[in-house]
């Protein structure tokens, strides 16, 4: 049992650590790995949390941990050093759980004890394939010898397992980005369409704006299971399930960009969603109602509309014949059902237990994150007036290829995602669609 504890406590804080530092490393290669582990570590702790509270006869008051097994995670995660934290987790925390997940499954029987033999054998198959060191000659050995000794203590205060972890270390509005690339000017359409589809000028800044965007979404959610770890374990597992199919995404923005033979280098950054969601002054920093407004306006409006417009880039594509973006489009739209449903759930969730009325808070987050938008906007386009009027021509204009299709509130779509009538008919109202025949009268 004890061994059981300390592996799951050890996963959960180690994915702890991975939620909180995505949007503060830098190399974008390096925030993907980080998702993926924090979605495998997670998926760890739980699986070894289940087998130990199967042996303990479902009391959960017995799942006990104690603190100074994690100590040296909390301090590597106060550290402050990016550099660190990635080889302490690619190498430094693999080589020491390895051996003792190997260990523990030695002295386990293969019929009384097959489903926790199972979950380790699963953990030391992904521990085995694991995450890659940035530098293949690091040797990361201070956290490993740090959390042997760590794991030697037997007194000390004891924690409830779903409750040991430590506060956030701190708050990042802003995350960070490779150095070297341009950033566009506060108010800056990300992309402005000025030619063809067709042209590769366009092609490479509309992937490159996509792979902006699943960048935004996979830190905010991130930090959201970060900085409030007194969540349930099943919604940060929801969580990193979604961080990772984010990072998954840009990915594949990323090779579409690679194989198009366009280089990052020169395409601009930024991370305008997640600036936008990330704090709002109706709220209380560090607060639910702040993590209710972030997941309402990140889940249930901003991929709640790309649900909406997704057959539509689909479609587009598949018309100029540029089949690799559409099925790359048509992969990720299936995502987009999973990641509207969840925000929905948990958004639900926590507006049940903190009393407040999800449609109410939705329309004042829409609000606010729009109108500061339009607020930002407004100041760029009143700085300049010739390029004001240059982008609102550009945008008036016809569409250069002559596409007919429009978007629509697919609202079939949403109540598969488990939006209400009544949400569908919140979205109309804000008129970024016309209104879907199948919408409720």
């Amino acid at each position: 049992m004890d061994d059981l504890l300390r592996l799951s406590i050890t996963e959960r804080a180690a994915a702890h650590i991975a939620a909180g530092w995505i949007p503060k490393i830098a190399s974008i290669d390096a925030k993907l790995n980080l998702a993926s582990f924090f979605e495998q570590s997670m998926a760890r702790a739980i699986a070894l949390r289940r087998q130990a509270l199967s042996h303990l006869e479902r009391d959960d008051r017995a799942l006990q941990v104690r603190l100074a097994w994690i100590e040296p995670l909390r301090e590597l995660d106060a550290s402050g050093i990016s550099d660190r934290i990635v080889e302490e987790l690619a190498k430094g925390l693999r080589d020491f759980l390895l051996p003792r997940y190997r260990e523990l499954c030695s002295r386990l029987d293969p019929l009384l004890d097959a489903r926790t033999i199972a979950a380790l054998g699963s953990a030391i198959d992904g521990l085995s394939s694991g995450i890659v060191s940035a530098d293949g000659n690091c040797v990361a050995e201070p956290l490993s010898i740090a959390l042997q000794k760590a794991w030697a203590y037997d007194s000390g205060p004891l924690a409830p397992l779903d409750l040991s972890l430590w506060p956030p270390v701190d708050r990042v509005a802003v995350p960070a980005r490779p150095a070297g690339r341009l950033r566009p000017e506060a108010g800056a359409r990300g992309h402005m369409r000025t030619m063809s589809r067709r042209e590769p000028a366009d092609i490479s800044a509309e992937l490159n704006d996509n792979v902006m965007a699943e960048l935004s979404a996979m830190e905010l959610l991130a930090r959201c299971s970060y900085e409030h770890p007194d969540l349930p374990w099943a919604s940060h597992m929801a969580l990193a399930s979604h961080v990772a199919d984010e990072a998954r995404h840009a990915a594949i923005f990323r090779r579409l960009l690679a194989d198009g033979g366009f280089s990052e280098a020169n395409l601009p950054q930024h991370a305008a969603n997640y600036q936008f969601a990330y704090s709002f002054p109706e709220c209380e920093p560090g607060s639910k109602h702040e993590l209710i407004w972030r997941l309402l306006i990140m889940c249930t409006v901003l991929e709640a509309l790309a649900v909406d417009k997704l057959p539509v880039e689909i479609a587009t594509r598949d018309v100029l014949g540029q089949t690799d973006f559409a099925r790359a489009l048509d992969y990720i739209s299936v995502d987009e059902l999973f990641h509207t449903e969840n925000g929905l759930r948990l958004t639900r969730q926590l507006c049940e237990k903190y009393r407040f009325d999800p449609m109410l808070e939705r329309e004042l987050v829409h609000g606010r994150f729009f109108g500061r938008q339009r607020n930002v906007r407004a100041v760029y386009l009143a700085a300049d007036r010739a390029r004001a009027e240059r982008e609102i021509a550009i945008l008036e204009g016809p569409d250069p290829d002559g596409i007919p299709f429009e978007s629509r509130t697919e609202v079939e779509l949403r109540r598969r995602a488990s939006f209400t009538d009544e949400e569908c008919e919140q979205v109309d109202r804000w008129g970024y669609n016309a209104r879907s025949a199948s919408s409720p009268s």
